[in-house]
């Protein structure tokens, strides 16, 4: 049974993927690591977990990071698995992260992407020679994940974001290749660490906007768009932050290059779609109750009177799909199972 290493174990991601393993039946958690709560069993930390796991969180160092281990997965913030990374490529193990790090194939795309984030002063990329060997983890978007040694897990926004829009932008259909955004996300995507914005009194009942334009994962949403239409992309994104603590709903505006019904949409949108499990094509528009505790991403859209605009809404758990249930089915795939093994859930309602 291969042996997941879980670095960051104590934060939300971390947890997510904790929960998954135990319920895993051919993957299993071999270490968890962390900084906060070391020398703490798990179930002490989280004790929804009491009963379900004896682990004890271990402290990080260089020589347990990637030892009596198949993959690493690390749910750690960025600029982390840069530095284990050349060590963990010359051992031969594999590694998968949730961060930035590795989403882009080379270092000005990096640079781009790190000028945008609000908690990278660096630029640089302190593996550079490695990007070459990273796979971005969009499963539905690419089949070179399951022979990959590095996976850069996507960021929740740019799931959600990629997902709606990546059929229209395959097929040429986006005017100017340039679309709007609107973004409205739980709490949780802010991780557990307390700070005023997640303040419950200034939360609760509330919608923040935030980051207008210049959030980092429309980095990589552009940078994924683009490919698929054979060039840029231009991504206007508004986040918002709602008084509630999971789920991602993005809300998609753009001119078509050629008038389409709504019909013909949907259905291209159904078989671009027929081949991945977590994909849902709507005739409804999809709510964030629709996706809760599920690895599921919901899609509909909308077209103009006149057929030449249209609307496009993703609804994705944003710690799922948006997080650790992505990690975990590219984790199947690097291990060569079915995509969807340990991510069976139904979605939580009410």
């Amino acid at each position: 049974m291969p042996r997941v290493q879980l670095v960051g174990a104590t934060g939300y991601g971390g947890l997510g993927m904790i929960e998954m393993l135990l319920q895993h039946p051919e993957l299993e958690a071999s270490a968890l690591i962390a900084r906060d709560d070391a020398g703490r069993r798990i179930a002490d930390v989280y004790p929804h977990l009491h009963g379900r796991t004896d682990l004890v969180v271990q402290a990080p160092d260089d020589t347990s990071i990637g030892s009596d281990c198949d993959v690493v997965v690390f749910a750690t913030p960025d600029r982390v698995s840069m530095g284990y990374a050349p060590a963990l490529a010359d051992a031969g193990v594999r590694f998968l992260d949730y961060s930035g790090d590795f989403r882009f194939p080379d270092a000005p795309s990096y640079a781009k992407y790190a000028a945008a984030h609000p908690s990278i002063g660096d630029n640089g990329h302190a593996a550079e020679a490695l990007l070459d060997r990273a796979i971005y983890g969009v499963p539905e978007l690419t089949d070179a994940i399951a022979e990959s040694p590095i996976v850069g897990n996507p960021g929740c926004f740019a799931v959600g974001i990629i997902l709606g829009l990546a059929p229209l932008f395959a097929d040429g259909l986006v005017e100017g290749n340039t679309v709007t955004v609107d973004g409205l996300t739980g709490s949780s995507g802010a991780g557990k660490k307390p700070a005023a914005a997640q303040h419950f009194s200034h939360l609760n009942d509330n919608v923040v906007p935030y980051r207008v334009f210049s959030h980092q994962h429309v980095v990589e949403a552009e940078h994924t768009l683009g490919g698929l239409a054979g060039g840029g992309a231009s991504v206007h994104f508004v986040p918002h932050l709602l008084g509630m603590t999971r789920g991602i709903l993005s809300t998609m505006h753009m001119s078509l290059t050629r008038t389409a019904s709504r019909e013909a949409l949907l259905e291209r949108y159904r078989e671009f779609f027929a081949d991945a499990p977590f994909v849902r094509v709507l005739d409804t528009p999809p709510t964030l109750k629709g996706t809760a505790g599920s690895n599921f991403c919901d899609i509909s859209l909308l077209t103009s009177p006149d057929e030449s605009r249209v609307v496009v809404m993703s609804s994705i758990d944003n710690l799922l799909k948006g997080q650790s249930g992505n990690a975990l089915q590219n984790l199947n795939l690097m291990f060569g199972y079915d995509q969807t093994l340990g991510l069976e859930r139904t979605p939580i309602y009410p």
